[in-house]
């Protein structure tokens, strides 16, 4: 129903810029309608106008009529009448208010009118005549008439206690947002004439000294145990100090409202974590991603092994756009058995405020995680570095502070279209005075290349993972120095050690040379740092090496140790050709396509069952091309593309191309293919000799526990599995990285590298190992060492994978172990022909 108009309530006035006509209705808030704006240019004047209704008396059902007559002068409105008519079918309602002659126009007029349409355009200045006229002011009931020189001074004093209390609330904002001391002296000094006058009246009333009345009126008003206010001298020193205890009590409550806000606020702050850090060669990790847990353990796990290393017992602090709360939740219940110390702040990554609250230039180590969102991950990224750079740039250290140089570390994004800027702010870098040093490492889309090996080698990729990962019980790369090794071979450097295995070298001043598995001739130079494979980094070379030698020597004339240098490979170790069927659900697969073209035998062949387009496969393969490509188009997880696949007569089946999918989706997928390769093998007409072997990645690490209940308690034996979890994996590789830097060029070219120096699996036939004898490991590396080769470890046929260890240790090597070697990436591994 529209708004009637409430009859004897529209009036006209006029704020000297605008005759303004309002009209309440029932229903709705007065609405205010500019008549005329041309009154300011005109001293005096009159007006009679017509128009349409106005917005509150506008409806479907109803017209209405306005109706004004006005005169004015510059100051006043003179008579006004003004008449609103709303017709309805059939009724007729009038409105009509006459305003007073002399009516006064204030200046509040304007600030009541909040909603009224200000001009589109005003010319400025506005030059006004002098005022030479009388004007009525009004203070409450009272109103008189005054000359124009006096009624601008009247109405400024008339305005100063509102200023006053405009300045008094503007002052004690300012006290309240202070600092804790400078608000306890405001309250103690805004009560002192209280105490004053208090102490005054008590003295008054009781004869006492004035010292006297003070200090008991200052009891009574801050409640101070011990003060009375009953029982005084007489009845009226009685009632000075009720009268004090109770105006106290408000005293004595901003009081305590003061310390107690203050205290919340503090508490709220540690809590939240609002304060800057002050930490020195620290680590500092950017963002938080599925590697941020795995990196922290793995972290702590580190610094136990590196305990003896300078510069490893700092904090970790985190930096994310997450709330603080949550990432404290997430850690405690993540680190609940890790010795590690952190502390987390909610910021951005690429804010300079937010990193130097982090303490970002003075950290020894950063950790650049992604942060989940592709588009622009690379800009994200390098502004990320810049940042730390110029918090580095800043930092003045102190007398007593010694900062070591800053490692950078940036896990790529897994597709961007601007990786490029990363090698930009590289070279950058690079070229910079500071002491910095950033390393890039790529993601899950890296796993490809394990995913390949493994399928062509079984094991490979848990050899690699039990490298990487950091556990108390499992070994890593070392990189050390050892000055006394300066101009001697490599065969003596490496058998001058016998509780760890020595794999190479690094040569710092040849631009970080890197050699793996050298030529025993090689001489090691001045500054060249040794790698080795141990389990902790407390070793150190033997006496010269020669108990190590006096051993070989005893063990000269056995047969295992006579093979000569340049034997042929015996006839059964030729590669033979492999069948991988791959169940792949992502359109893309050039990286899988490249590292399986690479490291399968010749004449192998490759079926990819896939529900998308795929992108990356060979297209026009000629014949006698070393892998061939084929591809089946449906979901991999059906029944029928399996067996047409030929899933009897497969080695190996990967599982891949579901990095995108939620970490439980993923894991579902794997599951699942699982169930439906064990379905396909049962009903396969066709026995298998060997095991299917299937590699896969998992993002969860209680997959793997369901995946080997179905494949031992469900499964006849069929199946063999390698599951892959690459958050640990790269998690590893930071964190062996945070701990050495000099590791960044070693763990990126071994794990992600194609060239150079690969693991192989050997069996012990390869190199002529009797069978019936056994031998030290130190004897076999010097096998390997004929063939070019260093044996790092090997795989018992009962399962289980050792690495690295004691050379004096003997065992008998049987045909179903396995001795795993660093070698030449050139000829892909060997196999005995089933």
């Amino acid at each position: 129903m529209a708004p009637e108009l409430i009859p004897g309530s529209a009036t006209v006035s006029w704020d000297r810029t605008c005759l303004l006509f309002s009209a309440p209705c029932s229903g709705t808030p007065a609405r205010h309608i500019c008549l005329h704006s041309r009154g300011p240019r005109r001293k005096q004047g009159s007006l009679r106008l017509q128009q349409g209704p106005p917005a509150a008396l506008q409806s479907s059902r109803a017209s209405a009529q306005l109706h004004c007559t006005a005169t004015w002068d510059r100051r006043r409105l003179h008579a006004t009448r003004c008449t609103a008519t709303q017709e309805n079918p059939g009724t007729a309602t009038e409105a009509i208010q006459e305003v007073p002659q002399d009516q006064e126009i204030q200046d509040s007029s304007v600030q009541e009118l909040e909603h009224v349409q200000s001009p589109a355009s005003v010319w400025l200045p506005q030059r006004q005549p002098p005022d030479s006229g009388r004007t009525r002011v009004q203070m409450g009931p009272i109103s008189f008439v005054a000359s124009g020189r006096w009624s601008g001074g009247i109405r400024a004093v008339m305005r100063i206690p509102r200023y006053l209390f405009k300045l008094s609330v503007f002052k004690t904002q300012q006290v309240v947002l202070g600092n804790s001391i400078f608000k306890l002296i405001a309250v103690f000094a805004a009560s002192v004439p209280a105490i004053l006058i208090g102490g005054a009246a008590y003295k008054a009333t009781s004869g006492k000294t004035m010292l006297d009345g003070i200090a008991n009126v200052y009891g009574a008003i801050y409640k101070i145990p011990g003060v009375t206010v009953l029982g005084e001298i007489n009845p009226a020193t009685d009632t000075v100090m009720n009268f004090f205890w109770l105006g106290g009590s408000f005293t004595f409550a901003v009081l305590l409202g003061v310390v107690t806000d203050d205290i919340t606020v503090f508490v709220d702050n540690v809590r939240k974590g609002n304060f800057p850090v002050v930490a020195d060669n620290h680590t500092l990790i950017l963002n938080w991603n599925a590697y941020t847990l795995p990196l922290l353990r793995q972290i702590s796990v580190s610094r136990q092994e590196r305990a003896h290393v300078p510069g490893t017992d700092g904090p970790v602090v985190i930096l994310s756009d997450r709330p603080k709360e949550e990432m404290d939740r997430d850690l405690r219940k993540g680190l609940a058995s890790y010795n590690l110390e952190w502390h987390t702040r909610s910021g951005m990554p690429f804010s300079i405020s937010d990193l130097n609250r982090v303490a970002a230039g003075s950290a020894q180590t950063v950790l650049l995680l992604q942060d989940g969102i592709v588009e622009d991950a690379g800009k994200r990224q390098v502004t990320a570095v810049m940042g730390v750079q110029t918090c580095r740039a800043n930092v003045r250290p102190r007398p007593w502070q010694h900062l070591l140089p800053q490692n950078i570390v940036v896990q790529e994004a897994e597709k961007s279209s601007d990786d490029y800027m990363l090698g930009s702010a590289k070279s950058l870098i690079a070229r910079s005075t500071q002491r910095h040093e950033l390393t890039t490492l790529g993601g899950r889309r890296d796993m490809s290349m394990l995913l390949a090996q493994s399928a062509i080698q079984p094991g490979v990729a848990s050899v690699y993972c039990t490298i990487v990962q950091q556990s108390l019980e499992d070994v890593e790369f070392y990189i050390r120095n050892f000055p006394q090794f300066c101009g001697k071979s490599y065969a003596e450097v490496r058998r001058s050690f016998h509780q760890v295995v020595v794999c190479g070298y690094l040569r710092p001043k040849a631009d970080q040379l890197l050699c793996l598995n050298p030529p025993d001739s090689e001489v090691l130079h001045k500054g060249d740092l040794i790698i080795c494979l141990a389990q902790t980094g407390y070793f150190e070379p033997d006496a010269d090496g020669r108990p190590i030698l006096k051993q070989l020597d005893k063990a000269a004339g056995s047969h295992a140790l006579r093979s000569p240098p340049n034997a042929p490979e015996p006839e059964c170790m030729r590669s033979m050709p492999k069948k991988i069927i791959v169940a792949w659900y992502d359109h893309d697969m050039k990286y899988l396509v490249r590292s399986l073209g690479r490291f399968a035998p010749f004449g192998s062949e490759v079926i990819v069952i896939c529900p998308n387009d795929l992108e990356g496969m060979p297209e026009n393969q000629a014949k006698g091309t070393p892998c061939h490509f084929s591809s089946l188009r449906g979901d991999p997880t059906q029944l029928n593309l399996v067996m047409e696949a030929g899933i009897w007569e497969a080695d190996a089946l990967i599982v891949g191309g579901i990095e995108k999918e939620d970490p439980k989706e993923a894991d579902t997928l794997l599951l699942s293919m699982l169930l439906v390769l064990e379905d396909a093998l049962l009903r396969s007409p066709h026995k298998r000799k060997n095991p299917l072997h299937v590699i896969g990645l998992i993002r969860r690490a209680e997959t793997s526990q369901v995946a080997n209940y179905m494949l031992d308690n469900l499964g006849q034996g069929l199946i063999t599995a390698e599951l892959l979890q690459p958050d640990e994996l790269v998690s590893g590789m930071m964190a062996q990285i945070a701990a050495d830097p000099l590791l960044a060029q070693l763990l990126t070219s071994f794990i992600y590298s194609s060239e150079g120096q690969e693991v192989y699996l050997r069996q012990p036939s390869y190199y002529q190992l009797p069978e019936d004898q056994p031998c030290t490991f130190q004897q076999l590396s010097e096998l390997c060492r004929l063939r070019q080769e260093t044996a790092i470890g090997f795989i018992a046929k009962e399962g289980g994978v050792e690495l690295s260890p004691c050379m004096t240790s003997r065992r008998r090597y049987c045909s179903g172990d396995r001795i795993i070697v660093l070698a030449d990436s050139g000829p892909p591994a060997c196999d005995v022909k089933p």
